[in-house]
C-alpha cells in the first residue's frame, strides 16, 4: 500500500476546487435570496398600491353617488370636490413594475390635480355644477383599472 495517498499538487488542487465550489454555491444561494426578496417586494408594491387605488375609487364613487342622490332628493345640484390623490407606497422599488403601468401610477397624482383644477374651473367659471361628478367618476374608473392591472400582475385578479 502506498503510504502517501495525496501529493502536494493534489491537495492544492482539492483546496482550490473546494473554494471555487463553495464560492459558486454561496453566489447561487445569494441569487435565489435576492430573487425571492424582489418577488416579495413586487407583490407588496402591487397589493399596497392596488388597495390605495381601490380606496380612492370608493371615495370618488361615494362622492358622485351623494351628489346624484342629493339631486334626486332635492332637485338641486349640490357641491362636491375631487378627493386628494391616493398615497402610493414610497418605500418600494417602482422599477419592478412594467414601465407603462409605472408611468400611469406615478403620474396619477398629477392627473388628479389636473382634474381638480379643471372641475373647479368648469364649476365656478362656466357654471357646470356636474363637473366634479364627471371628474370623480372618470378618476374612479382609472383607479379601478390600475388596481385591477396590479392585482392581475401578481395573479390575484
Amino acid at each position: 500500500m502506498d503510504p502517501q495517498i495525496w501529493t502536494t499538487k493534489e491537495i492544492i488542487a482539492a483546496v482550490i476546487a473546494t473554494g471555487i465550489v463553495s464560492a459558486l454555491m454561496r453566489e447561487a444561494v445569494e441569487w435565489v435570496k435576492a430573487n425571492a426578496r424582489r418577488d416579495r417586494e413586487f407583490r407588496y408594491l402591487c397589493v399596497a398600491a392596488a388597495v390605495a387605488l381601490e380606496a380612492y375609487s370608493l371615495d370618488c364613487k361615494a362622492r358622485a353617488e351623494a351628489m346624484e342622490a342629493e339631486y334626486e332628493t332635492y332637485k338641486s345640484v349640490g357641491s362636491t370636490t375631487v378627493p386628494a390623490p391616493p398615497i402610493l407606497p414610497a418605500d418600494c422599488d417602482w422599477r419592478l413594475v412594467d414601465v407603462t403601468l409605472m408611468s400611469h401610477l406615478l403620474s396619477f397624482a398629477n392627473d388628479v390635480r389636473k382634474a381638480q383644477a379643471r372641475a373647479s374651473f368648469e364649476h365656478h367659471m362656466e357654471g357646470n355644477r356636474w363637473a366634479e361628478v364627471t371628474a370623480v367618476k372618470a378618476l374612479a374608473e382609472r383607479a379601478d383599472a390600475m388596481a385591477h392591472q396590479l392585482r392581475r400582475n401578481i395573479g390575484l385578479a
